[in-house]
């Protein structure tokens, strides 16, 4: 086994002219107490510093440890402050929105092409008696995190919704057949639908595709 490590020895005989070593005492705000060395004393022995050095490295791995759980916490619970689109400006508004009631402001903060082809569709429905209403339009970033932690299966990861280029149509009373020819004029003007999907079909989903 190894002797004892004599500070004052080492200090005399290698580092002479020097102060000599005196004990030094630990931060408890470090646990060095916890584990018995409250005090570096005059002779330890190699061991007894393998040993501490470890706790040191254990201790300081815990800490990391706390440290990141901390700041996982942190970062969950700050909000995403999304930056939105161009066309989301509240004085970007090219067409006169209020015919269409509560869905105007859904059209504003749509992409321009997406804004123009809605309207058409919602007034080519209207021509035809059906009653349509937009149920969701341009999402944020976090809104559409959001939903993808509230309906995993259904909300999509990279949703057209985010860049203005998709709607959700509902029509009052509307059975599969209302929604199918919705669909084949919305198709005839260059929207993809949402039943056409191969594995989750929605009927109620419109969009124009990626820019």
């Amino acid at each position: 086994m190894a002797g004892p490590l004599n500070f004052f020895n080492l200090n005399n005989n290698c580092l002479s002219g020097l102060t000599p070593f005196q004990p030094v005492g630990m931060p408890d705000t470090l646990g060095i107490n916890s584990i018995g060395f409250g005090m570096f004393p005059v002779d330890m022995s190699v061991g007894n510093v393998d040993t501490f050095c470890t706790t040191m490295l254990m201790n300081q791995e815990k800490m990391q440890q706390e440290f990141m759980k901390v700041l996982l916490q942190v970062l969950s619970n700050i909000k995403i402050n999304h930056i939105p689109e161009p066309w989301v400006a509240d004085n970007f508004r090219p067409y006169d929105y209020n015919k269409y009631g509560s869905d105007g402001d859904k059209i504003s903060k749509l992409d321009p092409t997406m804004q123009q082809k809605t309207m058409q569709l919602l007034d080519w429905a209207k021509s035809q008696g059906m009653k349509v209403s937009i149920t969701s339009g341009y999402r944020t970033q976090a809104e559409q995190a959001d939903l993808i932690r509230r309906k995993p299966n259904l909300a999509a990861k990279n949703s057209l919704h985010c860049q203005g280029r998709a709607v959700d149509l509902h029509i009052e009373g509307g059975s599969d057949a209302d929604y199918k020819k919705l669909a084949d004029y919305a198709k005839s003007i260059g929207f993809r639908w949402g039943g056409d999907f191969k594995k989750v079909k929605e009927r109620w989903h419109f969009d124009i595709g990626r820019a």
